[in-house]
């Protein structure tokens, strides 16, 4: 699959008053055109600064920024204007005009690709088969929920509605690549889901490329392919969204995955000494963790007869990312110490993560 965003090497260091603070430290990425990446990190992260790059909002200390191949920074202003034509960014704030209706904004927006074209926009958009700005308008409009909210104003809208219109309006500008920059931010739980399925279910219809930058591990586990994980600028994890869910390497991904899954409960167990976790001799806290194929298999009951053991689950979760289930239990073991060995190792051969929490 072609790539559509390649970051070489980049680094970017700001002035402040305490002295030069570096915001990325040699970020390397290769975004393949179609797929969702999503961001995460806390704040002072990078994030932001990653797609202000993205979008020439700013320019690099050092390295560079390739989109579709050619290099922001070594391009003429010209080429670079319209390079990123085919960008679009929606931020927490919605960029709508507050003295234009819904259905006008966004038609604005699809009357502009148009206006490049007929000057002269690439030949394939030339030949492309295209609905008038206001029918493109009207479609966005209705895919997202918002056609009988077409001719209200910006004040006359909730905040779930609002993003809704902003996606809208990016999106009729016909981008190859589109940044998401905490745009569920502001939104309650149930918002923020309705709207990332919507968007998922567009950009992939459309092909786009989608860069998503947040600090919520639910919203990478919604719709995203890919996750990058950022820690004060340095890339510390990144892959497939399911892997790196499912077997975190990093501190802080496992920070992130902790505090979204019920299984991260038994660490606060554990140090308010709750006696649901309180072991007898001979017993072990075990966290299992697996994938994918594994989920459907039996392994608890298949342990315990096996090996002739016992386990008491106390903690379980089952998740969906994408179209692969996650999950894991946290349980106690409890019989003959080289049995419960042997079934350690078993599931480690079955590809299940196992980690020892604590004993007795």
């Amino acid at each position: 699959m072609p790539e559509s965003i390649v970051i070489r090497d980049v680094t970017k260091t700001v002035l402040t008053p305490d002295g030069p603070k570096s915001l990325l430290k040699g970020v390397n990425l290769h975004l393949e055109q179609g797929r969702i990446y999503g961001v995460i990190g806390l704040g002072g992260a990078g994030k932001s600064t990653l797609l202000k790059l993205i979008a020439g909002e700013i320019r690099p200390t050092s390295g560079t920024v390739e989109l579709f191949g050619r290099s922001i920074r070594d391009v003429s202003d010209s080429e670079r204007a319209d390079l990123l034509t085919k960008v679009a960014k929606v931020g927490v704030f919605p960029n709508l005009t507050p003295n234009q209706t819904i259905i006008e904004s966004v038609t604005e927006a699809a009357q502009q690709v148009e206006h490049r074209i007929a000057d002269g926009g690439e030949p394939d958009e030339k030949d492309k088969p295209r609905l008038e700005p206001s029918e493109i308008a009207l479609h966005l409009l209705r895919a997202l929920g918002l056609r009988a909210l077409k001719n209200l104003y910006p004040e006359q809208l909730s905040g779930g509605e609002l993003q809704r219109a902003s996606v809208a309006k990016a999106l009729a500008a016909d981008p190859r690549v589109l940044l998401l920059d905490e745009v569920t931010g502001a939104l309650d739980h149930l918002e923020s889901r309705e709207i990332l399925r919507l968007i998922r279910r567009l950009v992939k219809e459309r092909n786009i490329t989608v860069v998503l930058a947040t600090h919520e591990i639910s919203a990478i586990k919604e719709i995203c392919d890919n996750v990058i994980v950022l820690d004060k600028g340095l890339v510390v994890e990144e892959g497939p969204s399911h892997a790196v869910i499912a077997d975190p390497q990093a501190d802080r991904t496992r920070a992130f995955v902790q505090s979204a899954s019920s299984l991260g409960k038994v660490s606060d167990l554990l140090a308010g000494s709750d006696p649901v976790v309180d072991l007898r001799p001979g017993q072990k806290l075990i966290s299992l963790r697996y994938v994918s194929e594994d989920v459907s298999e039996p392994l608890v009951s298949l342990v315990t007869r096996k090996f002739g053991i016992d386990v008491n689950i106390m903690l379980a979760d089952i998740q969906i990312v994408g179209k692969y289930p996650i999950g894991g239990i946290v349980g106690i073991f409890e019989g003959p110490e080289r049995n419960i060995r042997d079934a350690i190792t078993f599931l480690r051969g079955k590809k299940v993560r196992v980690e020892i929490i604590a004993e007795n």
